[in-house]
């Protein structure tokens, strides 16, 4: 890449590229994140859309607050797993909204330290899982 063709105007991110300069030799530019200015926005929204389909399958009753979190943090079912060393099958059972009142209070902790939330903020998806769009 030429050193012109390297620059983005992005000042919330910045970074290093190695390009060509203009006597031909390859060294470092500090300019403005390509993929932050052109595609943040697209994500964050398909991110939001993510999370208000995800709320409506818990008040629909088709999954638990486990689900949507692993959903979320783009977890797999087995790396869920061995984050919270359990089972997969046990986990499997723990992302059905029917099994989620019985999951011990030991074992949800161990899933709310692998999501970084309370075990409140996994109880209020289940009692307001119909929060408004913004």
């Amino acid at each position: 890449m030429k050193e012109k063709d390297g620059y983005t105007d992005c000042p919330q991110q910045q970074v290093i590229l190695y390009v060509e300069k203009e006597d031909g030799k390859y060294g470092p530019i500090q300019t403005g994140s390509y993929l932050t200015r052109n595609f943040l926005d697209d994500y964050e929204l398909k991110k939001k859309h993510l999370e208000v389909s995800l709320r409506k399958k818990i008040q629909d009753k088709e999954v638990s607050p486990i689900y949507y979190y692993m959903v979320l943090e783009d977890l797999t079912l087995s790396e869920l797993a061995a984050r919270v060393k359990l089972r997969k099958a046990k986990v499997r059972k723990h992302l059905e909204y029917r099994s989620y009142d019985s999951i011990k209070s030991e074992i949800l902790k161990q899933y709310t330290d692998v999501f970084n939330v309370s075990v409140d903020d996994l109880n209020q998806l289940m009692n307001h899982p119909s929060e408004k769009e913004e």
